[in-house]
């Protein structure tokens, strides 16, 4: 770093959005490897809980504005993939467009799977296979997303020259200031 630049700490995500994240990832994990069951129910509809407590948090209460949501046009996703492809991007705190929608949609999934799951449970879906096999359906979608999350992060990081993980545990990037 040159005598010119300096370094400034950029909140980017704040502890509740921190906690929830990790949370629900945690449980999903668990979730996959624990099958059937109570605890797989309890768990579950906790991740939902969780979600819907996020989704009032970036509606209401947040400070944080990546914590808040918006919702990508296609003129902002077509920008981002042309930001890919040159690898020249904009300054961005928070998700970029595809990332925004990614989390709309694992959330989508996760209200999904307690749906379904739920459905499977009652009087009148009991012994029907339709809502199990949707459950299965909703579940395999996740996991592929999650991948796909995982991937995305590691190669924007890559591509950015920026590490993208570490926000996500302390709540704060370095960025260079010119």
């Amino acid at each position: 770093m040159s005598l010119s630049e300096t370094k400034t700490q950029a909140n980017v995500w704040s502890f509740f959005v921190r906690i929830t994240h990790w949370l629900v990832a945690l449980f999903v994990l668990v979730n996959f490897f624990n099958d059937t069951g109570f605890w797989h129910r309890v768990i579950g509809y906790f991740c939902l809980a969780l979600v819907f407590a996020r989704i009032g948090y970036g509606l209401w209460l947040s400070k944080v504005a990546s914590s808040k949501f918006y919702m990508p046009t296609i003129a902002n996703i077509k920008l981002h993939i042309h930001e890919i492809r040159t690898q020249v991007f904009a300054p961005h705190i928070g998700h970029n467009p595809l990332g925004q929608l990614a989390v709309y949609l694992i959330w989508a999934l996760i209200a999904a799977l307690a749906l379904t799951g739920w459905l499977s449970r009652t009087d009148a879906f009991w012994g029907e296979d339709w809502p199990v096999d949707l459950h299965v359906i909703f579940s395999n979608a996740l996991q592929g997303l999650v991948i796909l999350h995982i991937a995305a992060v590691v190669l924007m990081s890559k591509l950015q020259k920026k590490n993208l993980l570490k926000p996500m545990i302390s709540g704060s990037s370095s960025e260079a200031a010119h």
